[in-house]
């Protein structure tokens, strides 16, 4: 393949500074399409964060960035705390009372869907499309009123969940910080997203889903050379031997191997839709290789105070929320690392970020803002998790993935990539860094073990991780596969 690193010396990198890079030819193309239909979605916002800390005296020692799967905000938190209550010090920008979105929006007469509960067993739903097409069209302008017809998933898309259906993710928003002006980055799907969430801009070969599923030889190395070519966070981080990291998914094979892999997200190929810098040569060389390791090493790492400064943490499928998965095995996966965390020598220092990478055809009333020809995209949950936020805490400043790099940045002092993430806000409205540091929360790392609102557990509750030794669900199973059989968890199925 074209653009392999020499093993010599390590790939240079510019390290601190601006972006780079803006003005290739195939993001220049890509801008001019996308700018004539996102221009009427919203004004044009450029962003820019305004340090109230010093990240130099910041407590904050350790990031953590959980990465779920496939929620709009409204679907996952669209009735959570509509109005101030004894259990909501904070109101939430949910579903608007009295919402029905046309089946067709020139044909008010043809009538209208309202978002509505899942039953208990939606759990799982069925995958509706959210690709660049269904994304837009969706969108429709900003009037957010395309979902029926281009999700071509009946009423899926309106179903949303409430506190019988995800107790736990309800209960980590009544005990710490949720933010309900927070976008993912690309108009499409994963892979796309979660460039952004490490490089603030993402190759446009990776917007179109066929390219990198199913497309040619050629396609597929263009792909990887776009690839080799845009600076992501890895740059940065080369720049800064100092701030240890691990993206905590699965160990790199060789690049040989993975440039022949398939399009999933189950295996280690450069194609994998949940790990954007497998798709770069250097990420193969002795430089970085030993940064991937399996997701199952985070809980080790945890429970021996070995966390290294920045962590991305990346769910298998079956515990990743997408559908068709069971949303209660992705709770389970998520109450399990937030607790692996406030169990560890490290919780003191370490803040988490829990969001969902793209809105995943789910229906979302809030119109994306535009902060570059580019747009954003739908609104998704980010759920903050540290020892200096205050519960119940609701978080209305706007954010997007670029704000959770740009606070990896910031804090590090790694520097900046790209307009994105040099100008986004950073989430610092999140913690508040004059109280002193709060007692962990455990939560229930199953949602059978789990209620809303939040009960705290006796000492040694069945269910609930203590001291970094008891999970009801064994995190051998966090790697690969369908849960085994005895598992409780498959009593929900």
């Amino acid at each position: 393949m074209e653009n392999l690193p020499s093993s010599g010396t390590p790939p240079a990198s510019s390290g601190r500074g601006g972006p780079a890079d803006v003005g290739h030819p195939r993001r220049i193309a890509l801008a001019i399409v996308l700018v004539l239909v996102i221009a009427t979605a919203a004004p044009l916002l450029y962003l820019a964060g305004q340090p109230s800390a010093s990240s130099s005296t910041n407590p904050i020692r350790h990031i953590v960035v959980v990465v779920m799967e496939n929620h709009a905000f409204d679907n996952l938190f669209g009735t959570y705390c509509p109005n101030v209550g004894s259990n909501c010090p904070n109101p939430v920008n949910g579903i608007p009372a009295g919402t029905c979105v046309p089946y067709q929006p020139t044909n008010s007469s043809a009538g209208c869907v309202a978002p509505f509960a899942l039953a208990a067993d939606g759990i799982r739903t069925t995958d509706p499309p959210h690709e660049w097409n269904a994304t837009i069209r969706s969108i429709d302008g900003g009037r957010m009123d395309g979902f029926y017809a281009a999700e071509h998933s009946g009423t899926v898309p309106f179903g949303y969940y409430d506190a019988k259906t995800i107790p736990v993710y309800w209960d980590m928003a009544q005990e710490y910080g949720l933010g309900d002006d927070f976008f993912s980055s690309a108009l499409s799907y994963s892979l796309p997203n979660h460039w952004y969430l490490l490089a603030g801009q993402a190759p446009p070969e990776s917007i179109n889903l066929s390219v990198v599923a199913a497309g040619t030889v050629q396609e597929r190395h263009a792909y990887l050379n776009a690839s080799n070519q845009t600076r992501t966070v890895q740059d940065l981080l080369n720049a800064s031997p100092s701030t240890s990291w691990k993206y905590y998914d699965w160990a790199l094979p060789s690049y040989e191997t993975a440039i022949n892999g398939g399009a999933n997200t189950e295996t280690p190929s450069a194609y994998n839709y949940w790990n954007p810098l497998a798709s770069r040569a250097e990420s193969y060389t002795q430089w970085y290789v030993h940064h991937f390791v399996p997701r199952n090493d985070f809980f080790n790492d945890s429970s021996t105070g070995q966390l290294p400064d920045i962590s991305w943490v990346i769910p298998g499928n079956n515990f990743s929320d997408h559908p068709p998965a069971n949303v209660s095995l992705g709770e389970s996966y998520v109450a399990s690392v937030v607790d692996a965390v406030e169990s560890s020598p490290d919780w003191s220092s370490t803040a988490i970020f829990v969001t969902w990478d793209d809105y995943g055809g789910f229906y979302d009333h809030v119109a994306p803002p535009s902060v570059d020809p580019l747009g954003l995209s739908f609104r998704v949950p980010v759920l903050v998790i540290s020892p200096y936020t205050p519960a119940g805490l609701v978080v209305h400043s706007p954010g997007y993935f670029e704000s959770i790099l740009g606070f990896i940045e910031w804090r590090f002092h790694l520097g900046c990539l790209t307009p994105r993430d040099c100008k986004a806000p950073l989430p610092l409205d999140y913690f508040d860094f004059g109280m002193s540091p709060r007692a962990p929360v455990l939560f229930p790392t199953h949602s059978l073990s789990a209620s809303y609102p939040y009960v705290p557990p006796p000492p040694g509750a069945p269910g609930f991780l203590h001291g970094g030794a008891s999970y009801l669900v064994d995190p051998a199973e966090w790697d690969s596969g369908p849960p085994s059989p005895n598992l409780t968890v498959d009593n929900l199925d």
